[in-house]
């Protein structure tokens, strides 16, 4: 927090109301490819006591486990530690089968795709045996991957063909989809940043955030459909210190329109019929800084339609509908009087 406020001065904080993919080097010897530069699917399985993470919902201490990469007709087996994380997917009124966490041993992961990871979200479906559940994994992946054809602030993400197995054989072993997302220090990192530890209950004012990012964000929330989020409180949103100003990187979509989850509900003060109404929730720009930032969203166009329209794990009917929502979103910036329409006149007063 020291950069931040050095540079801002004493902030008002207050509180808030209620690819498996691999390549070949010298001698064809095979050679991963880091986890986050392909796109492929990686193919692997976890080993651990699922019975028990399904019971870690109100504590959750470290399981040991296996992640098993299946790669080029040979296996590679990393130790790992999994425990549950989140909060609305961990309630098992929402979900029975929790969000995982998995740290990674850097040791046993040398040589292959995890190598130099460290403790990673693990994303899968919460109600394993519903191919819609499942649908709703590859959607949220999805999000992200759209995210990134805007801005590189964004988290990276990769998809798994992962089959669980109960390391207590009380159950069957589940294959489904998943995907992990890369850990926040890295994402720093890779920014020329350092995660900042906002305190809960606070927040920051609006001027510590970059414009661009700031506006980049909203307009991504906007895209997708999500109103579930805050910048300046930190809320579904990473914030990150580069260099004395505060960046906002957006995760977690399962509330958001364009993944549609059966259990998502709008944020009753907005007055939405539904999640797949959207609402703007950026703070009013300056109009240079709006039509820099709505320019990025109109070169990404054909990258994020395409990323949608090409992903045959969706059944084609889902494939369909989340194109067209998108495409509703990038008519509507077409022109700059239509855009600005929307982001200047709908926008929030900045706070203090």
């Amino acid at each position: 927090m020291g950069r931040l406020l050095g540079i801002f001065g004493l902030l008002a904080v207050a509180s808030l109301p209620p690819s498996g993919g691999s390549s070949f080097g010298l001698a064809g010897q095979e050679v991963p490819v880091p986890l986050f530069t392909s796109t492929e699917p990686l193919v692997a399985t976890l080993a651990a006591d699922l019975a028990a993470l399904r019971r870690d919902r109100n504590a959750s201490p470290d399981r040991p486990g296996t992640l098993t990469l299946h790669l080029g007709g040979m296996d590679h087996a990393i130790s790992v530690s999994v425990r549950t994380r989140g909060s609305f997917r961990l309630d098992p009124a929402h979900c029975s089968f929790p969000p995982l966490r998995i740290e990674v041993d850097p040791a046993s992961a040398v040589g292959t795709a995890f190598e130099g990871q460290d403790d990673l979200k693990l994303v899968s479906s919460c109600r394993p045996g519903r191919s819609s559940y499942d649908d709703l994994v590859v959607k949220e992946y999805l999000v992200y991957r759209s995210l990134r054809a805007v801005s590189d602030a964004t988290f990276q993400v990769r998809l798994l063909d992962m089959t669980f197995i109960d390391a207590s054989g009380r159950t069957e072993p589940e294959s489904r989809i998943a995907f992990v997302i890369e850990e926040d220090d890295a994402l720093a990192a890779r920014l020329g940043a350092v995660v900042f530890e906002l305190e809960e209950g606070k927040h920051l004012p609006t001027a510590a955030f970059e414009p661009l990012s700031r506006m980049t964000t909203a307009v991504a929330q906007y895209m997708v459909g999500n109103p579930d989020w805050s910048d300046v409180a930190g809320h579904n949103v990473e914030i990150l210190d580069r260099d004395g100003v505060a960046v906002a990187v957006p995760y977690d979509f399962d509330f958001s329109g364009l993944v549609d989850a059966p259990y998502a509900t709008p944020p009753p003060e907005y007055r939405l019929d539904s999640v797949r109404e959207r609402y703007y929730r950026g703070w009013c720009e300056n109009p240079v800084v709006t039509a820099a930032v709505l320019s990025r969203f109109r070169a990404a166009r054909e990258e994020v339609l395409d990323a949608w329209r090409t992903e045959r794990l969706l059944p084609d009917a889902g494939r369909a509908r989340a194109v067209r929502y998108l495409e509703e979103f990038f008519d509507d910036i077409e022109t700059d009087g239509r855009a600005q329409r929307r982001f200047l006149r709908d926008c929030r007063t900045p706070s203090g």
